[in-house]
């Protein structure tokens, strides 16, 4: 196996795993120019050029891209979650207590109702939360619904069905 083979995993979608573990990498490499800078910067005997060889750009690019991948695999997971045996099918976030009640503003997420406030926008992808409800319209289509998505869907189902699923 080549050494680049198991730096990106095997091809496909990449896991949050794998997201996580590039950006611990990144982290990594960020504290070790860090570390390069400090002890280039204290050889005065160095050329100040030499001393200055690596600039903090460096560290503020690898920062920003660390900061990347964690939101990447932050959301990643969340998608992962959503598509769980059981889980609200939803394409769409809704607050699990309050309903259509969310706002969203640089990647964060809360409700105007409750207060709940969460630290990615939450209004964005899919819902996740545990499915209550089997959402039936009038053509027989079904989605697995969960009680918030449940609430909003039973005042707009024309024709349809919303069904409690019981608990096992």
């Amino acid at each position: 196996m080549a050494a680049d083979d198991s730096a990106v995993g095997y091809g496909g979608e990449p896991t949050p795993a794998e997201l996580r573990d590039l950006q611990a990498r990144a982290d990594a490499l960020t504290r070790d120019i860090a570390a390069m800078r400090s002890r280039l910067a204290g050889q005065s005997h160095l050329p100040r050029n030499l001393r200055s060889a690596l600039p903090e750009s460096v560290d503020r690019g690898l920062v920003r891209a660390s900061q990347r991948l964690s939101a990447a695999a932050d959301g990643l997971a969340r998608v992962r979650a959503a598509q769980w045996l059981g889980a609200c099918t939803t394409g769409w976030g809704i607050c699990p207590h309050c309903g259509l009640t969310l706002q969203a503003e640089d990647d964060r997420s809360w409700c105007e109702g409750c207060g709940t406030a969460w630290d990615y926008d939450r209004s964005q992808g899919p819902c996740g939360e545990r499915g209550v409800y089997l959402a039936m319209d009038e053509l027989g289509g079904t989605v697995l619904v969960c009680a918030a998505h449940g609430r909003y869907l039973s005042e707009r189902l024309d024709g349809g069905l919303l069904l409690a699923i019981p608990e096992l």
